[in-house]
Parts: C-alpha cells; structure tokens; sequence
C-alpha cells in the first residue's frame, strides 16, 4: 500500500473514533481517483453529506488538463470539472510565453502564478466535489482539521507545468481473451486466478510485481498501449489499459508552512459545523 493511502485510511479511522458520538457515518472513498474525495462524512438526521480531503504534508492537487490547439493553450475539453475565470488566467499566462511552455517535458517547470490564484483555483475545484473540509497533520505529527477557507494559511502552493501520461483504464471486456493468452505467456509457472467485480477484471496471485513486471505486451494493441496490473495488496491487481496520450497538466504542489500556530485547526470545527448542520 502506497504512503498517501495508509495516510487516508488513518484519516478516516481518526475522524471515526473522534465522532463516533454523533449521528454521523464516516466513510472512506477517495483513493487514486482524483475526481472523487477522500472522505464522506453523512449527518443521518437529514442526509446532508460533505467531504473531507486527506492532504500529506507534502502533495498535489486539483490538476488540470491542457491541450494544444491552433498553437494556443485550451482548457482541455475532457476535465471532469468547467473552466473558470481562475483556470483561464493561468492559461492565459501560458499563452503569453507560448513558446516556452509548448516544450514542456515530462520532468516539468514552474510557472509563475500568484499564490492567490493558485489557491482560489484550488479552493473552487474542491468545492465542485462538495469539499468543506481538510485533515493534514503538522510539523510534530499532531492532526489538523480546517475549512477550505483556511488552506492557504495552512500550506504554501507552486504551480507546475508538465507532460503526464493519462491515466489508465478498465480493460474493456473485448480484449479479455487477449489478456488471459498474454498473461499466461508471462506466468504460466505461477498459480493465478482471474474474477471479474463489476467492469472490473482482478488478478489473484501470490506475487509482488516489481512495477515493470506489471506491464504486458500485446502484438494485437495499437502503438504504445499496454495491459498494466495496478497492485491493490494482499496479491489481487486490477488489470488496466494504459493510454497513448501525453498531455500537457497543470499541477499544484502544497507544502505545509513551517513554524505556524496550529493549535486553532482540531476536531472542534468539524464537530461545530456537523452540530450547526443537523
């Protein structure tokens, strides 16, 4: 298990205990899906619910896609979320040195744009997943809970730019036969089983894949498109399709300040908002 889901899951085992007196259910989503928070927190007199974020002391958020189009940067045509007057001006700042940023690699570059943009950007993309709060923990450890209205006084933010290869997909049921012919090529001395959970095709085996074991070859897929086991623990990997795009996102890295009084950001918020909500 990745360092950024142990931290989620203590997270919510955290905000569990802590509210285990209220009528609330605390319950984990999140995961490596960007598009969905972390934790939704239900108030079961009314059915109101809310998220609250995971944030490592050290992490990324609220990216977004950017395409190439008549030699211009766009808002690219397939983030989940709408452009607002806060994307636009990066992108606009983009434009204006065009000839620099078209060259972006995947090792990436910082762009700069004011920490007040970076954050409301930041601030209105969590508020589209209905966002009201995030837990971090401070420099000695200690667990930090705060409003969104808060974030930039909690961390400093750089903007980056960089090429990042799409995320990958469910195997589309059309290739599973393939799949299993260049599975059992590749470990037909191990014992394995496949299931299928929903649209979802998993792999049992005893095994820790290095991450270049995880990819398979198919003669039958078009150029640069793999099979890929994404390791779930415990043995079980979803098997995926990689992607041929290479976009160009902007990232935003968050850093907690040093040396900032933390002692107002405790359970205490979340427990007054969920009492004024009920």
């Amino acid at each position: 298990m990745k360092k950024w889901e142990d931290f989620e899951s203590e997270m919510t085992e955290f905000l569990q205990q802590m509210l285990k007196d209220y009528d609330v259910l605390v319950k984990q989503y999140g995961g490596s899906d960007s598009t969905v928070s972390d934790i939704e927190i239900t108030i079961n007199s009314n059915g109101k619910k809310f998220y609250v974020e995971t944030k490592m002391p050290i992490s990324q958020t609220s990216q977004f896609v950017v395409e190439i189009k008549d030699n211009k940067f766009v808002y690219g045509g397939k983030n989940k979320y709408e452009s607002n007057k806060y994307s636009e001006e990066i992108i606009n700042i983009l434009n204006k040195n065009f000839k620099l940023y078209s060259s972006v690699s995947q090792s990436g570059m910082c762009v700069p744009i004011s920490d007040k943009v970076a954050f409301d950007w930041i601030v209105s993309n969590m508020k589209n997943k209905n966002i009201e709060f995030v837990i971090s923990v401070d420099n000695d450890g200690v667990k930090r809970i705060f409003s969104l209205d808060h974030l930039n006084q909690i961390f400093k933010v750089k903007t980056i730019f960089r090429r990042k290869k799409s995320g990958s997909q469910d195997l589309p049921k059309t290739y599973y036969n393939d799949f299993k012919r260049c599975l059992y090529l590749k470990f037909s001395k191990y014992r394995y089983s496949l299931k299928t959970c929903g649209k979802k095709l998993v792999l049992d085996m005893p095994l820790c894949l290095n991450k270049s074991d995880c990819y398979i070859d198919s003669d039958i897929l078009s150029e640069g498109k793999r099979y890929f086991l994404s390791n779930k623990g415990k043995g079980k990997y979803e098997v995926k399709m990689t992607s041929l795009t290479n976009n160009p996102n902007i990232i935003f890295e968050l850093s907690l300040k040093d040396n900032f009084d933390f002692d107002m950001y405790t359970i205490k918020c979340l427990i007054e908002y969920i009492n004024n909500n009920m």
